[in-house]
C-alpha cells in the first residue's frame, strides 16, 4: 500500500468516526427531547436533513441529476424499513440509557449476514456464522437484563429493549435493500428518497393523530403522536437533530469511497465510546456490568465477522 492509499484509508476512517459522533449527538438530542412525539422527532430528523443533502449535492454539482431513479418501488421498500427502524430507535433512546440502546442496535449488522444469506443468496461460511452466533449471545445478555427475567425489570426498560431490537431487525432489512439499490442508483437518490419518505410519513402521522377522534380504537396511542408545538428554546435543538443526522449520513457514505467496507465497518463500534461519554456527561448514566459484558460480546462477534470476511476476500 503506497502513501496515497494510506492517506485515503485514514480519510475514510476519519469520515466514519466523524459520522458515528454526529449520529451519537443526534441520538443524545432525541433522548433529551423524547417528551415530544416520536413522529414529530422523525419529521425534524428527516425534513432538515434534506437541506444538508441539497447543499452537499449542489457542492458536488450533482443536483438534481443524482435524484433520478429507475427503481421507485425499491426506494419505497428501503424507505419504509428505514422509517420503522428510525421510529423504534427513537423510542428506544427515550427509554434506555444511550450505551444500552446503542449496544442492542449492534444486532443490525449481525442480522445483515443472516438476511444476506436468505434473501441475496450470499455464501456465508461456518466461521462467519460462528461470529454471528457469538454476537447474538451478547444481544441475549442485553435483552435478558432489560426484559427482567425473574421479575427484576421495569416496563419501560423492557419496552425500550424490544424497540431497540426491533429497530435492529428493520435496519438490517434497509441495509440489504440499500445493497440492491447501489447496483443501479446514485447515493444521492437513495438518501433523498429515504429522507423524503420519512418526512412525509412523520408529517402525516402527526396530522392524523391530531384529527383522530377519541371514540375510535387506540385513541390514546394515536393521539399521543399529535404535533406538540415546540417552545422557543427547543426549536434549534430539534432542528439540530436533522442537521446532525443529515451530515452524519453524508460522512458515512463518504467513508466508503475512501476505504474498504471491511476496514470502515470496524469503526462502527466507536459509537459506543460517544454513547458512554454523552450518557455520563448529559444524563449521569453509568453502564451496568452486565450491559458492558453484553456490549463487549456483541462487538467481539461483529469484529470477528468482519475480519473473517476480510480474510476470505484476500485469499
Amino acid at each position: 500500500m503506497n502513501r496515497r492509499d494510506v492517506c485515503a484509508v485514514l480519510k475514510g476512517i476519519a469520515y466514519k468516526v466523524g459520522s458515528t459522533l454526529l449520529f451519537a449527538c443526534m441520538l443524545a438530542l432525541v433522548k433529551v427531547y423524547s417528551a415530544y412525539p416520536v413522529a414529530e422527532l422523525v419529521f425534524f430528523r428527516s425534513f432538515f436533513a434534506l437541506f444538508v443533502l441539497a447543499i452537499w449535492l449542489l457542492i458536488r454539482g450533482d443536483f438534481p441529476r443524482a435524484l433520478k431513479t429507475s427503481w421507485f418501488f425499491g426506494h419505497l421498500l428501503r424507505s419504509l424499513a428505514g422509517l420503522g427502524s428510525m421510529s423504534l430507535m427513537f423510542a428506544a433512546y427515550g427509554l434506555l440509557p444511550l450505551a444500552d440502546a446503542t449496544a442492542i442496535g449492534y444486532a443490525g449488522p449481525l442480522l445483515v449476514v443472516v438476511f444476506a444469506a436468505l434473501l441475496l443468496g450470499e455464501k456465508v461460511r461456518a466461521p462467519r456464522w460462528g461470529a454471528v452466533m457469538l454476537g447474538f449471545s451478547g444481544v441475549i445478555v442485553m435483552l435478558w437484563e432489560h426484559l427482567g427475567v425473574g421479575g427484576n425489570g421495569e416496563a419501560h426498560s423492557a419496552l425500550g429493549a424490544l424497540s431497540a431490537f426491533g429497530a435492529a431487525i428493520l435496519v438490517s432489512i434497509a441495509m440489504i435493500q440499500t445493497r440492491r439499490l447501489t447496483r443501479t442508483e446514485d447515493t444521492g437518490a437513495i438518501v433523498f428518497y429515504f429522507q423524503s419518505t420519512t418526512t412525509v410519513a412523520g408529517f402525516l402521522v402527526v396530522v392524523l393523530a391530531a384529527a383522530w377522534p377519541s371514540s375510535w380504537p387506540a385513541a390514546a396511542l394515536v393521539q399521543s403522536q399529535a404535533w406538540v408545538w415546540p417552545n422557543a428554546a427547543d426549536w434549534w435543538p430539534l432542528i439540530a437533530v436533522g442537521l446532525f443526522g443529515g451530515a452524519g449520513q453524508i460522512l458515512m457514505t463518504q467513508s466508503y469511497r475512501f476505504a474498504d467496507a471491511s476496514i470502515v465497518a470496524c469503526f462502527d463500534y466507536s459509537s459506543m465510546i460517544w454513547a458512554l461519554v454523552l450518557g455520563l456527561v448529559l444524563f449521569g448514566e453509568g453502564p451496568t456490568p452486565i450491559a458492558m459484558i453484553g456490549a463487549a460480546i456483541i462487538a467481539a462477534g461483529g469484529l470477528v465477522a468482519i475480519f473473517t470476511e476480510r480474510n476470505v476476500r484476500w485469499k
